[in-house]
């Protein structure tokens, strides 16, 4: 056990297999028919990936910025090769997971496309609707800034081309940019989870 927790990786893979044991005992215990596996399935990954999107962007609000802010250029340095890439990696697949699966899912439970997937169009009483939808539109808003904004400005800090008054300018919008994700982060949230539990 010592040798699998030394890994994270390694302990990823244990926490997939238990989930996995966990999901096998289920089915083999009360089954579940093709599009609600498939459905449950997208809704795990939807929800793994916002988890892990919404802790990037509290990590960089909270710890990253301002580590950077109070660092020395030396200290700076470190951070900038060896934290800030690995961050806004993982930042931006993790918005790529979570939109996609998003997307994906409401194709599967028919608010999206239903007619094609049902043959009819699937209800949804008004309120929910835009609920469901104000997340939609505001994680949609997320992630464009995620890949379109912030991850260019990023690509100028960490190039070895641009000059220090670009540096500047970009690190400025970079900050600005997460704080708006930070603001839009809590809506978001809320909104997605009162669409699925408040009825």
């Amino acid at each position: 056990m010592q040798a699998i927790l030394a890994s994270s990786g390694r302990t990823l893979v244990l926490a997939g297999a238990v989930s996995l044991a966990i999901l096998i005992g289920w089915l083999a215990a009360e089954g579940v028919d093709g599009i609600g596996l498939l459905s449950f399935l997208l809704r795990f990954a939807h929800v793994m990936g916002a988890v892990i999107w919404l802790g990037m962007i509290w990590f960089v609000n909270f710890i990253q910025l301002n580590a950077l802010a109070e660092a020395d250029e030396q200290g700076r340095a470190v951070l900038m090769k060896s934290i800030v890439p690995r961050v806004a990696k993982t930042f931006r697949h993790a918005s790529h997971l979570t939109v996609a699966s998003g997307v994906l899912l409401l194709i599967t439970s028919g608010y999206m496309l239903g007619s094609l997937v049902y043959a009819t169009e699937v209800h949804m009483p008004p309120p929910r609707n835009v609920l469901l939808w104000s997340g939609v539109l505001g994680g949609g808003a997320m992630w464009a800034i995620v890949n379109l904004m912030i991850w260019p400005s990023l690509a100028v800090i960490l190039g070895q081309t641009a000059d220090a008054g670009a540096k500047a300018a970009a690190r400025a919008r970079i900050a600005m940019l997460a704080r708006i994700n930070l603001a839009l982060s809590v809506p978001v949230t809320f909104v997605m989870v009162a669409a699925a539990h408040l009825y």
